[in-house]
C-alpha cells in the first residue's frame, strides 16, 4: 500500500482543484467505493469525515502559509508531526491524511 499512497500523494500534489477521478482513487484507497462517493477534492467536509474515519487519533489544524496566501493544513499525533501547503484546503487536507498514513506505516 505505500507505493499506492505515494502515488496518491503525488497526485495530490499536481491538483489544482475538484477533480472526480482523484476522488474515486481517495475513495478506493481510503474509503468504501460505492455510487454517491464524496467530492474529497471540493469538500472540506469529506475530507474531515476521511481524516476522522482513518486518523481518529490524530489531531489536524488549519490556517494559511506565512504568506497569508496558501492554505496550510497540520497533523499531529504525539511526536509525530506532519503538514502540507497546497491551493485549496480540501487538497491539503488530502495530502496530510496521505502522508500521516505514510508515516504510520514506516513506524
Amino acid at each position: 500500500m505505500g507505493t499506492e499512497l505515494e502515488n496518491l500523494l503525488e497526485r495530490i500534489g499536481t491538483a489544482t482543484g475538484s477533480d472526480p477521478a482523484l476522488d474515486r482513487e481517495v475513495a478506493a484507497l481510503l474509503a468504501a467505493s460505492g455510487e454517491n462517493l464524496p467530492a474529497y477534492t471540493a469538500s472540506v467536509d469529506a475530507c474531515l469525515d476521511l481524516l476522522r474515519r482513518v486518523l481518529p487519533a490524530w489531531h489536524w489544524h488549519l490556517g494559511h502559509d506565512a504568506s497569508g496566501i496558501f492554505p496550510y493544513a497540520s497533523l499531529s499525533k504525539g511526536r509525530r508531526r506532519v503538514s502540507a501547503k497546497g491551493t485549496t484546503v480540501p487538497l491539503v487536507l488530502l495530502s496530510v491524511i496521505v502522508r500521516a498514513l505514510l508515516a504510520q506505516q514506516r513506524r
